[in-house]
């Protein structure tokens, strides 16, 4: 039996059955084809060494799994110079060697990957009819091949991260259309210097204010302009800012009490924490401080000693003491030393923006109740 327009198949390859159970369509397919060359040395040859049979998956059948039994052959290879002497026969037009998926049903599960997730495509490949795990998937991502890197005027250099945060690349973005150009194995100057010197093309490198970076843009690329990306410096200019008012002991005034005009007195900040994130860091390294007071304590009980305790924690002698030492209760966070700043020049300007910008808020709350 041939294929069908409901089935086809590549010329050579024969249906020759097709049965049911009660997971699947089995559809049993031989190759007829007289020779076929040898991976080696690309000779064709039809000396046929024997048979064997691959079993993978294909596109589905009305919502159905469809399995193929695929019978092909193997061959001498009669070049007395090639080193391989059998062979098996290839199908490049149909499937890759040693793979458990047709291309077809491959390009099925590519596109539906890059529409979803791992998860998520395994989900809808389920109600599809193309039972895939997600590692499937994603693996099969990998296999489209990229296309070609145009010229990159506006590159974007900085850390990705793989493997749940436990091994770092390189990643590099062409800035003008937002399409990543450029993934490196590791972070390294070097490989990212590499990267930069094969595009003499970039003007503009935006980076980081790490060293890494600086000397891989310096050395790759010396005829571009460096320039810091727009998150870096919102978090620089913002941790700054934060700095400042934990060391001027500012709290910015409301906005309900400035259209009122009520004189309330100013609140020191704390010296530990000004915004809800650094609270909460506080709190965990409180909350670790406590765990360890307590274990401490547990194993001193034991007769154990300050010297053995804090090998057994890792911890210096003088931790170990002074957490022995403590009063039974959560240690306290201690006021950070005074330091000064640059923008401390710029205080008074600051205030009267900040007075200024509050005020105008204020107003115009007013207006639009």
């Amino acid at each position: 039996m041939s294929s069908s327009p409901l089935f086809p198949l590549p010329q050579g390859l024969c249906m020759t059955s097709v049965s049911e159970t009660a997971d699947e369509v089995v559809v049993c397919v031989t190759s007829q084809r007289e020779s076929s060359p040898c991976p080696q040395c690309s000779i064709s040859s039809s000396a046929i060494h024997s048979f064997y049979r691959r079993h993978p998956q294909d596109l589905p059948c009305v919502g159905r799994p469809i399995r193929l039994i695929l019978t092909v052959r193997k061959f001498f290879c009669r070049n007395p110079n090639c080193h391989r002497k059998v062979f098996t026969e290839r199908l490049p037009d149909f499937i890759v060697v040693s793979s458990r998926l047709t291309k077809r049903l491959r390009t099925g599960v590519q596109e539906i990957g890059f529409e979803t997730s791992g998860k998520g495509g395994e989900r809808l490949g389920d109600k599809l009819g193309m039972p895939t795990s997600d590692v499937t998937v994603l693996s099969s991502l990998f296999l489209v091949p990229l296309p070609e890197i145009g010229p990159v005027r506006v590159v974007g250099v900085d850390d990705w991260s793989g493997l749940r945060g436990k091994r770092f690349g390189t990643i590099l973005v062409n800035l003008e259309t937002h399409k990543i150009v450029g993934l490196l194995e590791d972070r390294e100057a070097e490989s990212a210097r590499q990267w930069l010197a094969e595009h003499p093309e970039v003007d503009i490198v935006s980076r980081d204010r790490g060293l890494v970076y600086l000397d891989a843009a310096t050395s790759g690329a010396p005829q571009a302009t460096q320039v810091v990306d727009r998150w870096h410096i919102i978090a620089n200019l913002g941790d700054a800012v934060e700095d400042f008012l934990i060391r001027a002991q500012i709290r910015l005034e409301d906005g309900k009490a400035s259209s009122q005009k009520e004189q309330v007195e100013e609140k020191p900040l704390s010296s530990f924490s000004a915004t809800p994130s650094s609270q909460r860091k506080s709190q965990a390294r409180l909350l670790r401080k406590w765990k360890l007071y307590k274990r401490v304590q547990e194993l001193h009980a034991t007769g154990m000693s300050l010297r053995k305790i804090g090998e057994e924690l890792g911890l210096a002698r003088n931790t170990v003491r002074k957490y022995f030492r403590q009063e039974p209760e959560p240690p306290r966070p201690t006021p950070r030393p005074l330091r000064e700043s640059r923008l401390d020049p710029h205080e008074d300007y600051l205030l009267q923006r900040w007075r200024k910008a509050g005020a105008q808020r204020c107003s115009a709350s007013s207006r639009n109740p």
